[in-house]
């Protein structure tokens, strides 16, 4: 297995069902699009596409309205869904392969450098600027400016997002109000709620809570330190492309991180991931959380959750250099040893037409299109806190929320360990310099 392809910021499956329009409505409205500049669905009939999909409920959905999409345009589609490991290592062996790969999904966070500098994705930059294969009214502007910013690499547009999520703060609206506190909008704000919240009664039976829970697990904690990192002010990487991670502002990213998760969060918070995590903050032991915001549909299940209804959304907490706020998205791509490239982009083009769109919000995913969040008759599916900082994440948040290398699971690792050591109480200064060091071995020797 290729130590680079791990999962980081999106909890496998946490996104839920998706539901395509039926084919019925579908098929006369983008039958009409693009008639009058020479754009028409079935002008690659006869095609047969293979697209490989991460296997969830939203690729559920999508195998089940393809028929559609076939009787619209003459193209024969063969989906293969899997887990997203054994995806990413199917996309490993075959997309070098000419004619074996048509459509894939992709993490552009977590892949789209290494398929990138591979030369294993078609970008979609002339695609979209051709009126013969591209619709009309498909407008490429109307997806939120942050997930088209995660769809592509040094210029190259891999492909269109089928769904976000943002790095959320996450909140119990019921504590806050008995203290008569707002959700924090700074980095000051978030470290005194958590102080203020940590030994609150708020779990079941009177019982008292922490200020904060998230994730400590090493690696898997990268997003909220690039989140701390971005509100402090710095990035990833510096101008000549070095790592950041001794700067001023990584130290003091470092140290808030371990205020909130040490000082003000659960004695294990080292064994913690997503899940572990989310399961505290539902069980109503925890004040706050940062989280993906996907994680709603755990929280605001009555199955799942003790606090459902009493949780509120935010978007991360901005510092001294501004926005902390992270975006990812998760996207098509076509392989660049596509035998049929252009039919492939008209699949990729309807599956995030404004119908589907449309039909996926109505199911309580998290839409990349500007306009179909308008649709007040659809959008109250999601809790209203949610839905305004998830589009206003979506316009305002960086998409880079983790080391945007190829070897980005080595890099990841790297900061990962500096976190942990943090963590432990270990010195700040020599966990940084320390990861720091990996982080130069590891660009000296791929980013060249």
């Amino acid at each position: 297995m290729k130590s680079w392809i791990r999962l980081a910021l999106c909890p496998k499956g946490a996104l839920g069902a998706l539901a395509l329009i039926a084919g019925v409505l579908l098929a006369p409205t983008l039958a009409q699009a693009g008639a009058s500049n020479g754009f028409t669905w079935d002008q690659f009939k006869g095609t047969t596409l293979r697209v490989l999909l991460h296997e969830n409920n939203w690729q559920g959905s999508l195998t089940e309205s393809v028929p559609n999409f076939e009787k619209l345009t003459g193209i024969k589609v063969v989906i293969e869904p899997s887990g997203q490991m054994q995806l990413w290592n199917t996309l490993e062996q075959e997309l070098p392969k000419a004619g074996k790969v048509d459509v894939f999904a992709t993490v552009p966070g977590l892949d789209g450098f290494r398929y990138h500098r591979m030369g294993w994705i078609q970008p979609v930059n002339a695609y979209l600027d051709n009126p013969r294969l591209t619709a009309s009214d498909y407008r490429w502007a109307d997806f939120l400016p942050g997930l088209r910013k995660g769809m592509t690499v040094r210029g190259a547009i891999l492909g269109p997002p089928v769904m976000g999520e943002y790095l959320a703060l996450i909140y119990r609206k019921d504590v806050f109000q008995q203290q008569g506190r707002l959700a924090p909008r700074t980095l000051k704000d978030l470290e005194d709620a958590a102080q203020a919240t940590h030994g609150f009664a708020m779990a079941p039976k009177g019982g008292k809570g922490v200020g904060m829970v998230a994730r400590g697990q090493g690696a898997f904690a990268t997003p909220l330190y690039g989140a701390l990192l971005h509100a402090m002010g710095k990035s990833w990487l510096d101008a000549s492309g070095q790592p950041t991670m001794e700067s001023p502002e990584s130290l003091a990213a470092l140290e808030l991180l371990k205020t909130l998760l040490v000082r003000y969060g659960p004695p294990d918070i080292q064994s913690l991931g997503w899940q572990e995590a989310t399961q505290y903050f539902a069980s109503g032991r925890a004040a706050m959380t940062i989280e993906v915001s996907s994680v709603y549909r755990i929280l605001e299940s009555p199955d799942n959750s003790q606090v459902m209804g009493r949780v509120g959304y935010a978007l991360f907490p901005s510092g001294p250099g501004g926005s902390g706020t992270i975006v990812a998205a998760r996207g098509l791509a076509i392989a660049k040893q596509s035998a049929h490239p252009e039919a492939a982009w008209l699949f990729c083009q309807w599956a995030t037409a404004v119908p589907q769109v449309r039909t996926a919000l109505a199911k309580g995913v998290l839409v990349p299109r500007t306009s179909v969040w308008q649709d007040t008759s659809i959008k109250n599916r999601i809790p209203p806190e949610l839905a305004a900082s998830f589009q206003e994440a979506g316009e305002i948040g960086n998409p880079i929320y983790a080391p945007p290398l190829f070897m980005v699971t080595a890099a990841r690792e790297a900061v990962g360990s500096a976190i942990s050591a943090v963590l432990k109480g270990e010195n700040i200064q020599a966990a940084a310099a320390a990861a720091d060091r990996r982080l130069r071995e590891i660009i000296s020797q791929t980013e060249r």
